[in-house]
């Protein structure tokens, strides 16, 4: 079995050198091709790659982007997999074998990435090295305590990416219209997987990764600029709907029980939090969503999705089956979100938790959006369109009845106001306080954008 290795150069040889000499080092030459498509250097990258008889060497006298380079490396690679793997990185010992071994365990597994220390996402991880003579050693050691496992992503990072032929046939490569870089693995790792193929992180395959490194060399790029073009072009391909959908939201994960057997996720999307609630908890996954797109792709590792509006209580599971209801940024959607909190909560088992996230309407930009005689409803944030019932720190809690529930925590999310707004607000209650009037709680909230809590559903017993 052959693989193909794609990189693409622009400029930047020294950094270029590295990812070669540590290719050469920890890859079996007779189990890989190494193409190379340069994009334009001008720094004497492209004399050094024809001294080089053993890559396959593109040149372009343009840039034709990270899109686009890569398609003409697929077009002349002869592996039964092809590997996408950026010019700023340093391979390590094991590296592509951990990632083959991942990619062949199961047929459904279509794309596999490894961790490293600048990425993203779930690929990251923590690392202690200091230099990059450090960095094999410190992968072997960490590599061999997490050797064999692996988790199930919605999302890789294009830095490094090992792909089977099959896919990238069925996908056509990537997609040009993401100019030069960004956007453009959120897209073919969405067409992987509404393809029906899984995606996967090989925990025990480390790459360190420089980042950016091409970008800061091209005085012509603007990265921020780049990465907003972009993020409007996929908007535009795929809709509203399917953006940062692959992103799993780890506030919500960080407060699930560790016991948990059993997860309603109400709204799941595509299912990104409750896929990584399932690869720490090893629990079964249940979701309503409305939106039949996203319920698709949830229902590939979800036992069941149903695709209802989120206030739909009429759901065909018995009473006390759920050890924990996901209600993250719902409630606010619901005309009479009391009445249905206590119906949902019928699905709890005794001792069962709900984490439940609403925005807060007392946040100071929408409070002085108010003082001005404003309520501006918006297309996401606070003032959504969508939300038809608002919530403060207080109010929020009596979501839940005492008699009902025990509160077990709560933590809230902060945005910044402007100083100015924060000024005139905290001189409000002070003045406030000249007339016996207490309004301590009005500087207290002014910067909590959302509120998250977790509560615990009381037993039969009451206890």
């Amino acid at each position: 079995m052959k693989t193909s290795i794609i990189l693409l150069t622009y400029n930047q040889l020294d950094v270029s050198k590295k990812c070669f000499e540590s290719l050469e080092k920890y890859t079996n030459k007779d189990q890989v091709e190494i193409i190379v498509v340069d994009n334009g250097s001008t720094d004497g990258t492209r004399e050094y790659l024809k001294s080089n008889p053993s890559f396959i060497t593109i040149l372009n006298d343009k840039n034709m982007g990270f899109a686009g380079g890569c398609n003409q490396g697929i077009e002349v690679a002869t592996g039964d997999n092809l590997l996408f793997l950026n010019n700023d990185t340093i391979v390590t010992e094991n590296w592509l074998d951990a990632m083959l071994a991942l990619l062949y365990s199961n047929e459904r597994i279509g794309m596999v990435g490894p961790v490293s220390n600048y990425v993203s996402g779930l690929q990251r991880i923590d690392v202690n090295y200091q230099s990059d003579d450090e960095i094999n050693e410190f992968a072997l050691q960490y590599c061999e305590t997490v050797k064999g496992k692996s988790k199930q992503v919605l999302r890789l990072v294009g830095f490094c990416l090992l792909v089977k032929r099959e896919v990238i046939e069925k996908l056509k490569g990537f997609d040009e219209r993401f100019k030069f870089g960004s956007f453009e693995d959120d897209d073919i790792c969405l067409r992987t997987v509404l393809e029906g193929y899984e995606l996967h992180i090989a925990l025990d395959s480390y790459v360190h990764h420089y980042g950016h490194v091409t970008f800061k060399g091209n005085s012509e790029i603007n990265i921020t600029q780049l990465y907003i073009e972009n993020r409007f072009r996929y908007i535009e391909k795929w809709g509203n709907h399917l953006i940062d959908t692959a992103y799993p939201k780890l506030e919500i994960i960080e407060m699930v029980p560790s016991n948990v057997k059993r997860v309603l996720e109400i709204g799941c999307s595509a299912g990104a939090t409750g896929l990584e609630i399932k690869n720490r908890y090893t629990c079964e996954l249940y979701g309503t969503e409305k939106n039949p797109e996203l319920a698709s792709i949830a229902s590939q590792f979800y036992e069941k999705v149903d695709i209802v509006s989120c206030d739909e209580t009429n759901l065909s599971y018995p009473n006390d089956f759920f050890d924990l209801i996901i209600l993250d940024q719902t409630i606010e959607h619901i005309y009479d979100p009391w009445n249905y909190i206590i119906e949902i909560s019928k699905l709890l088992k005794p001792s069962g938790n709900i984490i439940c996230r609403v925005p807060n309407v007392s946040h100071g930009e929408v409070l002085y959006q108010l003082l001005n005689g404003s309520w501006n409803y918006l297309n996401a944030g606070i003032l959504d369109k969508g939300h038809v019932r608002f919530f403060t720190p207080k109010t929020m809690n009596l979501l839940f009845p005492a008699h009902m529930f025990d509160i077990i925590y709560n933590k809230n999310e902060n945005i910044d106001v402007n100083i100015n707004i924060k000024l005139f607000f905290e001189e409000v209650v002070h003045l406030a306080h000249k007339f016996g009037i207490t309004l301590d709680e009005l500087t207290t909230n002014l910067e909590i954008y959302q509120m998250l809590v977790l509560v615990k559903k009381k037993n039969k017993n009451g206890g």
